[in-house]
């Protein structure tokens, strides 16, 4: 069997037809970054038209110089931040500071009212107390006279702020505030801003585990993953899509027990403070993880509900109209229970919805059966393109596991499709095989 030139090019161009069609026909690129900040890491995703003019150094220097700007507002590890310098005044007149500063704050005094005191960021003495401040935990507990003493100088009705001039005022002197519950919400919000201010509508941020989404990514939406706890990192319960077309915008916030504690005596104390009794909290959930416009309600809304618990947090995002998801620890297992948004994956124990995921398994199922007969019509596609290229005498340079694949310097196989080392596709293959094990 002999081709001609013309079958020839017609072989090809179907090869780069179903190239692109497998590939998804994208012009732009995902560009990103990270680093840190807040004691924490950030990173950043911008989906551009034309990765060759987005300067990366550029764009980073700007952005990491926004989070300074939030750094210098509000890091308790600065003393000459405004959190700080206000912490340290026993000043009951008003104390000037930025605008931002003051709309962080008062967001925050109408979650702390909204929620019945369950988010207070006067609760910085009784963090400092349980060591998840500034100061290092002393490897002890405090007891309850110490705790007591602490509640005359903390409480949300002891704060107040104004927008015009900012400022803020304590009504009891030895008033102190963190804003750390909120603090790396408003940063994501931040740096999105100032993207947009730049041009760029199509971006993904996060900021220690807070993330805010605009745009997509070539038409493609934006996901995070909501970890199950105590599961391994590359493990996730649930792949939520966030925004859609610019300008709108989705974020999520999670709070949970699970990355930041500390063990005295062989008992683990989480890092969430309730206010209201002055202690870890000690209910069974797990994380709780919010949707909202902006991240900073995202991120304030998350704290709240998780002091709250499951059941009183479910009950308040229920009747406050809040997208939440909350996962609930049962022994070695873990339920949840989710509202707005989320309420499609509530999975109580013994429940219809968990009796249900039976008759998912079996839908997918079927689905796979479907995929099989679409790779096996797909496979004879390629084995009648490939008898064709063979019968033409010519390889084809570069292809992925191709006999004559591209070689580097090094004589590394570099693959066309992932631009992928050949040993890179190897570890991914490795930890697939892992995941099926």
């Amino acid at each position: 069997m002999i081709l001609t030139q013309r079958h020839r090019i017609f072989c090809g161009l179907i090869a780069v037809a179903f190239f692109f069609l497998a590939r998804g026909i994208q012009a732009g690129e995902v560009v990103g970054w990270s680093g840190g900040t807040m004691g924490t890491s950030y990173s950043v995703k911008v989906y551009v038209d034309d990765p060759a003019s987005f300067v990366v150094d550029e764009i980073k220097a700007d952005i990491e110089s926004v989070l300074e700007q939030v750094n210098d507002e509000m890091s308790t590890y600065r003393e000459s931040s405004e959190i700080c310098r206000f912490n340290a005044s026993e000043s009951t007149a008003w104390f000037p500071v930025s605008r931002s500063f003051a709309t962080v704050v008062s967001f925050a005094q109408f979650v702390s009212e909204k929620s019945g005191g369950a988010f207070d960021v006067t609760i910085a003495p009784v963090v400092d107390a349980w060591g998840f401040g500034a100061t290092p935990n002393a490897g002890s507990v405090p007891n309850r006279s110490e705790l007591e003493d602490l509640r005359g100088s903390i409480g949300f009705q002891q704060l107040k702020v104004r927008m015009d001039p900012p400022s803020l005022q304590k009504l009891n002197p030895l008033l102190r505030i963190d804003l750390s519950s909120i603090a790396k919400g408003h940063g994501v919000d931040r740096i999105v801003d100032r993207l947009a201010k730049l041009g760029f509508d199509d971006v993904f941020v996060e900021i220690g585990g807070e993330v805010r989404a605009v745009g997509s990514k070539g038409g493609d939406s934006w996901t995070v993953g909501i970890q199950v706890p105590d599961m391994i990192a590359r493990d996730f319960d649930i792949a939520w899509e966030l925004a859609g077309d610019a300008p709108a915008a989705e974020s999520m916030a999670t709070s949970g027990d699970y990355r930041n504690y500390v063990e005295i005596d062989g008992v683990r104390y989480s890092h969430t403070i309730d206010p209201r009794t002055l202690r870890p909290v000690i209910h069974h959930l797990a994380s709780v993880s919010v949707l909202s416009d902006r991240c900073m309600e995202s991120d304030a809304w998350a704290t709240a509900l998780n002091v709250m618990g499951e059941k009183q947090g479910s009950q308040f995002a229920e009747q406050s109209g809040l997208s939440a998801l909350f996962l609930v620890r049962d022994g070695g297992e873990f339920w949840r229970t989710g509202t707005g948004a989320f309420r499609s994956y509530t999975r109580m124990p013994g429940s219809a919805a968990e009796q249900a995921d039976g008759d998912v398994k079996q839908s997918g199922n079927q689905t796979w059966a479907v995929l099989a007969i679409t790779f096996v019509a797909f496979a004879v596609l390629l084995f009648a393109m490939a008898v064709g290229v063979i019968f033409s005498g010519k390889s084809i340079s570069g292809s992925c596991g191709g006999i004559a694949g591209t070689k580097a310097e090094d004589g590394s196989v570099s693959c066309s499709l992932c631009s992928n080392p050949a040993d890179a596709c190897k570890e991914l293959r490795d930890r697939m095989q892992e995941k099926v094990g």
